[in-house]
């Protein structure tokens, strides 16, 4: 078998084992009003019916898995809405992430990408020290310089359009932040280990810290764990080698914890999390070990329910009205959308404002709002209306992606709204 050959089997692989969900595909199009892209847009060639029939032909023969796809594959959000629109619920998400499994199987990845992925998610400690330079130089007003000078156009028009999405960047990352703390109460109740998702760590730390705080007043004991990034990001690019890498470092690092409970306020990482199990289909031992350890995760929002917190005895009233967005992997992914909402109605002085769409994606997709600027900014356009509609002050959420790309859309639209977590709120309203 040639090289040609080799490349062309190895890249079926992924799809056939998808085969199953693309044959649930009727090919009836309700997907299509579901589909946040297919609305910007409007093409045929953007929507799960389209996918499902494109690898359906793969699979068949009769096409053949050339670049002219790669824009098919890669502009999906796989904010799963198609999904939820599916009378057969076919996981368009899994047969997308298959595809471009396939896909870079034939073709290759990018090769900053693949460095990205491979070599500077490999640890929290590697991403940090990659991130210094440029987080400096954002801080520093370089990178903006470098954008107004063309600079950054070199490496594509969407990158350098995208340069704005994060406003500020910390001067010291979470991790530091909460080194040498005491992070218990006197009398804990509840022992918790803290998953740190990249974004919070890097971007948003200051979310990190309200989060421990609130964990710690609600009668937690909390044990930073010395994660690395959970997987999402190679796993959504088809480098499942990659996610596998480092989900198998996570739970050699993680499954020796013997807290009550593993716990992330990010709701990307708490939904891969619990999707290692499907990462490991042929190694039984590490499966079984990832199905014990998806069984501790919980999310914020969740575990505050899950211990029955009380929200009496530390919170003083805000006098604000918020509404929530549901990020796709809390809403979709996990089906949590209540938690987060009954903490907000309990929060006293709250004047909870329903969302319209409220799970409509905001277009931010990890790193999608990089990649691919303008339709996430279509997609963001219509959030963000919504959001107006409530006069809400603060519309709060639960996933750090979400919070950069909402906070970005308000400073667009010069919207007074303010982005907040869950358990920002709750910090404020406990130190009031």
């Amino acid at each position: 078998m040639s090289a040609t050959e080799q490349a062309q089997s190895a890249a079926l692989t992924p799809l056939q084992h998808a085969a199953p969900e693309v044959m649930k595909c009727n090919r009836c199009g309700f997907c299509q009003t579901a589909c946040p892209i297919y609305r910007v847009v409007g093409r045929e060639s953007k929507v799960a019916r389209a996918h499902h029939a494109h690898v359906r032909a793969i699979l068949e023969g009769k096409l053949d898995l050339t670049p002219e796809l790669y824009d098919s594959l890669f502009e999906c959000l796989l904010c799963k809405a198609c999904v939820a629109h599916c009378f057969p619920a076919a996981e368009t998400n899994e047969v997308m992430v298959a595809a471009r499994e396939a896909y870079i199987a034939r073709h290759g990845q990018p090769l900053l990408q693949r460095f990205f992925l491979r070599h500077v998610l490999k640890t929290q400690q590697r991403t940090a020290a990659y991130l210094r330079l440029p987080f400096l130089g954002k801080r520093l007003g370089l990178s903006g310089l470098a954008n107004r000078l063309g600079v950054l156009r070199w490496f594509g028009a969407d990158i350098a359009r995208a340069e704005g999405i994060m406003h500020t960047v910390p001067l010291r990352f979470l991790r530091r932040r909460l080194k040498g703390q005491r992070l218990a109460p006197d009398s804990p109740k509840h022992t918790v280990a803290y998953f740190m998702s990249c974004g919070f760590n890097f971007a948003l730390p200051e979310v990190g810290e309200a989060t421990v705080r609130t964990l710690i007043r609600a009668g937690c004991a909390v044990e930073v764990l010395p994660n690395n990034c959970c997987g999402l990001p190679p796993y959504v690019y088809g480098d499942r080698e990659a996610a596998r890498n480092l989900a198998r470092r996570n739970l050699e690092l993680l499954t020796q914890t013997r807290a009550d409970f593993i716990v992330t306020d990010c709701g990307s990482c708490s939904s891969f999390l619990r999707d290692y199990p499907k990462l490991f289909p042929d190694a039984p031992a590490l499966r079984q070990q990832a199905v014990t350890f998806a069984a501790r995760v919980r999310e914020f929002s969740e575990l505050l329910a899950t211990i029955r917190s009380p929200l009496t005895t530390h919170y003083s009233p805000l006098t604000t009205s918020v509404t929530y967005h549901d990020p796709c992997h809390m809403s979709r992914y996990c089906k949590l959308t209540g938690p987060p909402r009954e903490l907000l109605k309990r929060l006293p002085g709250v004047e909870f404002r329903e969302l319209p769409e409220a799970d409509w994606c905001c277009g931010a997709a990890g790193t999608y709002n990089i990649a691919h600027f303008d339709q996430s900014m279509a997609v963001l356009d219509r959030k963000m209306g919504n959001i107006e509609r409530t006069k809400a002050q603060v519309v709060a959420t639960s996933c750090p992606a979400c919070m950069i790309q909402l906070a970005f859309g308000a400073r667009r639209r010069k919207s007074p709204v303010r982005v907040m977590h869950v358990a920002q709120l709750l910090d404020t309203s406990a130190t009031a």
